[in-house]
């Protein structure tokens, strides 16, 4: 694949890690891929190859995360808006159709609501319908939501954990395990230590927290789809899938345009269904497109 690498400055002058993928050439239509909190580009990497064959693709790794620069402000949702919208420009992309994984899905949500003009649709990929935290306090949600304390963890016993992470459904291959291990530094001897401190993870937790997804939904004016994951057949997940089902009706209630479709997986469907969600990204970018 043709692929450049570059940096772009974000708002106020963040530096963020891009790469292109022009092997569909620099007149196919353009994708934006937002990767999720805590996760980098490379979550995107299963399906990179076959999105290439028909679009120009662009990733990049959020302020904060992966390559990028590491700032301790600048992670509420218009900043991080801000830094998609100077990585469009920067690579020149003609209203790209913005797709968002997770929180990088109510990034999209927040930019479609806000920039209409500039995209000519988004995909959220199970995020930026159900709100967080179902009215409960701050304090509770983010001590229930912290990241886990990785910092000082050697690679192997991290390696070995994976599966848990990750869950029975997902089986843990070499590439699987390349993507997950991009989310951290592993130091000389042989420590990980998460990209994301601690502390910018909490900043983008509260942004979440504090957004009103139903909203955004009611004054989206381009097309949308939200490809959510239905994963009801795990006990652990029971709360959070009938807050998203309760999320899904209410969009309908309130006449909001965005269309919703349900994956049989995990919260992380580029990794465990790289090839359906690019079908679905397919279709819909047909029909917004035209």
């Amino acid at each position: 694949m043709a692929e450049a690498r570059l940096d772009v400055a974000g708002e106020g002058g963040v530096r963020l890690a891009v790469r292109v993928l022009d092997e569909a050439g620099r007149d196919a239509p353009t994708l934006l891929l937002h990767h999720g909190l805590a996760s980098s580009q490379h979550i995107w990497d299963l399906m990179v190859p076959r999105l290439a064959g028909r679009f120009r693709v662009v990733t990049f790794d959020a302020r904060g995360h992966g390559r990028s620069a590491k700032p301790s402000h600048g992670y509420g949702f218009p900043t991080v808006v801000a830094d998609a919208l100077a990585v469009a420009r920067a690579v020149r992309a003609r209203r790209p159709i913005v797709v968002g994984h997770s929180w990088g899905a109510m990034v999209s949500l927040e930019l479609a609501a806000a920039h209409a003009r500039v995209i000519a649709g988004t995909v959220l990929v199970d995020g930026g319908v159900a709100p967080i935290g179902a009215g409960r306090p701050w304090p509770e949600v983010r001590d229930e939501l912290a990241p886990p304390h990785l910092a000082g963890m050697h690679v192997e016993d991290f390696r070995r954990l994976l599966p848990t992470f990750l869950g029975e459904a997902l089986a843990v291959n070499p590439e699987i395990e390349e993507i997950v291990l991009a989310v951290m530094r592993v130091g000389r001897d042989g420590t990980i230590r998460p990209n994301l401190s601690r502390a910018n993870h909490l900043r983008i937790l509260r942004a979440i927290w504090e957004q009103d997804p139903l909203a955004l939904h009611a004054r989206l004016r381009v097309p949308t789809l939200a490809i959510l994951a239905d994963d009801s057949g795990n006990a652990s997940e029971t709360t959070r899938e009938s807050e998203k089902r309760a999320a899904a009706a209410s969009l309908r209630r309130v006449g909001a345009p965005t269309r919703v479709s349900w994956m049989r997986g995990i919260h992380d469907l580029p990794l465990q269904h790289p090839d359906e969600l690019c079908r679905r990204i397919e279709r819909f970018a047909r029909s917004a497109i035209g």
